[in-house]
């Protein structure tokens, strides 16, 4: 990594909207001094949709969100954070915009078409096969079909200060320019000054140049209050019209349907099946110039120091972009990708990335944390339990193949259209035989998409497909020939090489959205054997990772990609970091734990109606308690209500008795009451969870700290998601995203800092406060400064494996030259060691462990242990003398 380059010692994800704005950033900064945090880590700030909780349906990428602050706000923060030897990263949104009445640049096309400055800055299909969506962009947002909302007068057409809209689904979308004449044309009788209004709108709108001039051209038209009132007038038997407003609307650059039409037919690329949120082309260098241009003027300007971009992997050329984005920013700009790389495949190194936001980081610690045997035997169980799932490769292809089949359908079609469309299949070939040998390919992709550059293919790349042919052939042999279609296009002899490398970049871009709808947002919440994997990232089916598979792991990530996030809970994971702990320690209890389950089958069967929830949903709600308890003095109705929530979320997401589209509320109302059954006063059920918590809770907590330490140590940025300082039992968002109690947090800290030159006091502090998490802030706390004080040490320090995989521990060095320091956590197996053996390139005989101010001397390279037995973990530094 080049010296010269921005590097953060640390992060601190920051989730703004109308409930954390600017303002309260500024209230906690001191905390977040203190804390040892050494980056802001930020969401979207740019204005987005309103009431936004998220910031990823942005609309105007030129300005801040009001809703959470001003321009000026974020440079009095800056300074702030300059003054307290702290910096920005900006999480920016290049792949997408949301399909709004607030997005200017997308309304300018709909109201000017071709005559827009961006007509062509968004993934739209103009040529669209289907007649009504040819040179029309499709708007998904009705309740019911275009020509059923008019008669309801659910559509209808309103004169403002902007011009004529069309209000449809509480949005008001502009009436495009055709329409006023339209309009001029169809009525009769106009006064004069409404004739001179609506024949101006056509000239105004090809003789603005750019949209500011054209929004100031059009409110001058329509500035005079009497004219817009004379205006309303003649529109009133226009909406009383039906069929004349039919035809009217058949004139716009858009047309309004049905939202579930997008199953069928649809001519814009969205983010993953979200009919609000339309793509950029943003290998448009002219699309990529203006999008950037207000994020690099905050970085010209020093309030930002790095970058994170989101979703890298819905863009056509994502090497390309972080070209062109390094060629922006320069070489000193911190740069990183959400990026979820499968088991085994690495960050391409000639991007220019500074790394990942680090799921790779999660999967593996999350494997190194939990005891194999145990999960096999709870494997077991469930594939018993369960046999229709025994087959996890199976499921994942029957869950992606639905998505194909339902929400993905339309793009299927579009791309199946595209294939014909270059020449990649003989005019004779059999359509259909086509399309499913397509599906059933991308079903299969081992990786969530391939980077195509250059034809020939790398040989890497040809290794991906042919898995995927060969492993969709297993599925369908009956397709052969179609699959060999398919292998002819990377071959060296390939008839249209240029065509087949267009074709396969355009399907790269729904290969990912396939994986994330069909595995994530479904099969985490079909295949539920042990939900702590079931997150992004890692994967239920993941080979497991030895101590020893550990260390080679974190050496190569020290010399490849050190500025990768070492990340454990994000906006998007499933579930909270200690949450996932908590159901690693099941792993430790598995016979247990396999009793418990069917205790509480047996205890709450009066609890079902007609059978539900399902036996497989019955298991996921017990795995959720787990994960999510809050404790015997905590159990309260927020719990019960939050719980009800994620519930219905999940059943859903499976898909498997009801759905986001067609929801089975009978289902899911007896799904509610049988979880609101389970703490009824009355019922043995929580005693019974009461008394089962109280052995989970003997392993999670060292489980979670030892976690924490790994992420705070080991190659890569430690990464905090907002409020994760302290337990996280969260479930998946909007439950990840509720506010975090700073106030809680700062008076913890200060306690701590007051006591911990006391080694007693402190000792019986952290020990009567571990059920709140104590140990875990005054662990973050310590290790952050204890990293600020030798940055370069965690910045370029080598990586020292010194465990072995008999042993019962995870320890390693962190050294550069003479400097270093030992990390030691327990790990969730079975038995005891008394000694670590160290190295003999390891001189130093006498260690201070930073928690607890012990000293402990090895001898003859043998590192006593002892010291896990009064605190969880060790970070030792050394003792001169």
């Amino acid at each position: 990594m080049e010296t010269d380059r921005f590097f953060p010692l640390s992060t601190y994800r920051l989730q703004f909207n109308e409930q954390f704005t600017f303002a309260q950033l500024e209230e906690i900064l001191d905390y977040l001094e203190q804390l040892g945090i050494s980056t802001i880590y930020a969401s979207p700030i740019f204005s987005a949709v309103p009431g936004s909780m998220h910031g990823y349906d942005g609309v105007d990428l030129h300005r801040i969100n009001p809703a959470i602050g001003t321009l000026e706000d974020l440079r009095r923060i800056s300074a702030s954070l300059k003054k307290r030897g702290m910096s920005w990263i900006q999480d920016i949104v290049p792949n997408h915009m949301a399909l709004h009445p607030d997005n200017a640049w997308l309304m300018d096309v709909l109201e000017r078409g071709p005559a827009s400055p961006y007509y062509n800055f968004f993934d739209i299909d103009w040529q669209h096969h289907d007649p009504q969506l040819n040179g029309r962009l499709m708007i998904p947002f009705l309740g019911e079909t275009l020509e059923e909302a008019i008669k309801s007068k659910q559509v209808c057409l309103v004169a403002g200060e902007n011009g004529i809209s069309v209000e449809a689904a509480g949005l008001k979308f502009p009436l495009s320019v055709p329409g006023y004449a339209f309009l001029l044309n169809k009525s009769k009788e106009h006064p004069p000054e409404i004739v001179d209004l609506l024949g101006k709108v056509g000239r105004e709108a090809q003789q603005s140049p750019d949209l500011e001039s054209w929004r100031q051209n059009k409110q001058a038209l329509f500035a005079d209050k009497k004219t817009r009132q004379t205006l309303s007038s003649i529109l009133e038997p226009v909406n009383e019209a039906p069929d004349f407003l039919a035809v009217l609307l058949e004139e716009q650059y858009y047309i309004l349907t049905h939202w579930k039409e997008t199953d069928k037919r649809l001519n814009y690329r969205r983010f993953f099946t979200i009919n609000g949120l339309i793509t950029l082309r943003m290998e448009d260098q002219q699309v990529f110039d203006v999008w950037h241009r207000f994020v690099h003027q905050l970085y010209e300007e020093d309030i930002i120091q790095g970058l994170r971009i989101d979703h890298i992997d819905g863009l056509m050329d994502p090497g390309e972009y972080v070209g062109r984005l390094r060629k922006l920013f320069g070489d000193k700009c911190y740069i990183i990708a959400e990026k979820i790389l499968a088991e085994g495949e690495e960050l391409p190194q000639n991007w220019g990335l500074d790394g990942t936001t680090g799921y790779e980081f999660l999967a593996h610690v999350n494997h190194l944390l939990t005891r194999h045997l145990g999960k096999e035997t709870i494997d077991r169980f469930y594939r018993t339990q369960f046999p229709a799932l025994a087959k996890y490769e199976r499921v994942v292809r029957e869950k992606k193949v639905a998505i194909l089949q339902t929400q993905l359908a339309a793009d299927w079609e579009n791309l199946v259209r595209l294939l014909f469309q270059y020449g990649l299949a003989p005019e004779n070939a059999h359509r259909q035989k086509v399309k499913e040998a397509l599906g059933l390919i991308m079903a299969s992709m081992p990786v969530y998409r391939l980077y195509p550059q250059n034809w020939p293919l790398s040989a890497p790349e040809q290794e991906v497909l042919e898995f995927a042919v060969a492993r969709a052939k297993q599925f369908a042999p009956a397709l052969s020939e179609e699959f060999e279609l398919f292998c002819s296009w990377w071959k060296a002899a390939a008839e249209k090489p240029e065509m087949a490398l267009k074709f396969l970049k355009r399907l790269m871009q729904f290969t990912g959205p396939l994986t994330a709808k069909g595995v994530e947002d479904t099969v985490f919440y079909v295949y539920n054997a042990l939900l702590s994997h079931n997150d992004v990232g890692d994967s239920p089916s993941g080979v497991k990772c030895s101590p020893a598979q550990f260390h080679a792991w974190c050496l190569q990530r020290q010399l490849a990609f050190p500025g990768s996030l070492n990340t454990t809970t994000t906006h998007d994971t499933k579930r909270g970091e200690d949450g996932r702990m908590r159901l690693n320690t099941l792993t430790m209890l598995p016979d247990l734990w396999i009793q418990q389950v069917q205790l509480w089958h047996a205890m709450n069967s009066s609890l079902k109606t007609d059978h539900a929830p399902s036996e497989n949903d019955e298991y996921l709600i017990y795995q959720s308690v787990i994960s999510g308890w809050p404790g015997q003095d905590k159990l309260n109705e927020d719990f019960i209500t939050r719980l009800s929530d994620y519930t219905i979320k999940a059943l859903r997401e499976s898909k498997e008795h009801t759905d986001w589209v067609t929801p089975n509320e009978e289902y899911e109302q007896h799904c509610l009451n049988f979880v609101k059954g389970l703490f009824t006063p009355d019922h043995e059920f929580v005693s019974s969870v009461i008394c089962f918590m109280e052995k989970v809770q003997q392993r999670a907590p060292q489980l979670s700290v030892a976690q924490f330490l790994i992420k705070l140590t080991a190659p890569g940025v430690p990464d905090i998601y907002q409020g994760c300082e302290l337990w996280d039992f969260s479930f998946v968002d909007p439950d990840n995203r509720r506010p975090v109690d700073y106030k809680e947090r700062m008076d913890i800290l200060s306690t701590v800092k007051k006591v911990e030159e006391d080694g007693i006091a402190l000792k019986e502090l952290l020990n009567e406060k571990r059920e709140e998490a104590w140990e875990k802030l005054y662990v973050c706390y310590k290790t952050l400064a204890f990293r600020k004080q030798h940055a370069d040490l965690f910045r370029e320090g080598d990586y020292v494996a010194l465990s072995k995989d008999e042993d019962t521990v995870m320890a390693y060095a962190r050294q550069q030259n003479e400097k270093i320091c030992i990390v030691i956590v327990s790990l969730p197996v079975l038995g005891q060691h008394d000694h670590l053996e160290l190295p003999g390139g390891i001189v130093t005989t006498r260690w201070r462990n930073i928690f607890t101010g012990a000293i402990i001397s090895s001898e003859n390279g043998k590192l006593p242990l002892t010291e896990l037995e009064s605190f969880p973990v060790a970070l030792l530094e050394p003792v001169s003398g």
